[in-house]
């Protein structure tokens, strides 16, 4: 009987251990497949940057040709690729934070989520906004790391519920 028991345990905890290795190697997986996602993504985009500059400077030449003032023309274009830019950046930040990664505001050095200075100029960092994106829905989920702690909290904390940091939003 206490031969039984003893099996049940050690099979309990082995199953405990398989189940924690399992999650843990499928979080891993799925923060790899998201990131080539990001990076595929960032590709097309650029991809797309690249059309619209090829455009742009087709567009140019045509209205030089013509004598047409090429000034203000191209604004909606370079919008475009501002919203593009901003897009890819957006993603560059998400591959980043799958590391548990940031850039600091400041001097651009790759610094940990959790810290809350950067070591390379001292500043205190901002908490992390995150949008993450729902499959088959268009609505955006966003929520907060917390710059000391590291905790995620919602989009509309205006607190850190563990250690209490303010959220500046």
């Amino acid at each position: 009987m206490e031969f039984m028991k003893k099996v049940t345990e050690i099979s309990k905890k082995v199953g405990d251990a398989a189940t924690e290795t399992y999650n843990t190697v499928a979080e891993k997986s799925g923060k790899m497949i998201e990131d080539a996602k990001f990076k595929i993504a960032i590709s097309g985009k650029e991809n797309e940057i690249e059309e619209i500059y090829l455009g742009l400077g087709k567009t140019v030449y045509d209205m030089y040709k013509t004598g047409e003032d090429v000034g203000k023309v191209f604004t909606k274009e370079c919008k475009k690729v501002d919203k593009l830019n901003k897009e890819i950046e957006d993603m560059e930040k998400k591959i980043l934070y799958n590391k548990n990664l940031r850039i600091c505001e400041k001097c651009g050095k790759t610094i940990s989520t959790e810290s809350t200075f950067c070591p390379e100029c001292g500043l205190k960092q901002k908490a992390i906004k995150i949008k993450k994106e729902a499959k088959k829905e268009k609505e955006e989920i966003s929520e907060l790391v917390c710059a000391q702690c590291g905790t995620i909290s919602d989009v509309d904390s205006k607190f850190c519920f563990k250690c209490g940091y303010e959220f500046k939003k």
